[in-house]
């Protein structure tokens, strides 16, 4: 016998930051592809992604971290399960 809860299931805010397993770096949640895909974009430290310019997040949202924040402007989506279940405390900045 399951036990269903009567509880809607929690709505989450975005965009938000988790790591992202495959490649052992952080990424930015956009929003949900489907109910077991998110949407994402790559963060990483570089201007550029191959030929393609990315997005400075000023000021760096990781407060550990001194060199500039970028995210790439292609937006990915992979399975729920290869982020991980915890979220950054980190907040993207407002413009």
């Amino acid at each position: 016998m399951s036990k269903k809860s009567n509880k809607p299931p929690k709505k989450e805010d975005y965009p938000h930051f988790r790591h992202y397993i495959k490649s052992n770096h952080p990424a930015m949640i956009t929003s949900e592809y489907s109910d077991d895909e998110y949407n994402f974009r790559k963060v990483t430290h570089s201007e550029k992604d191959g030929r393609h310019l990315n997005i400075k997040i000023e000021p760096n949202p990781n407060p550990q971290d001194k060199n500039a924040m970028y995210v790439t402007k292609r937006i990915r989506h992979d399975k729920k399960r290869h982020f991980s279940k915890w979220k950054y405390s980190w907040k993207k900045p407002q413009k």
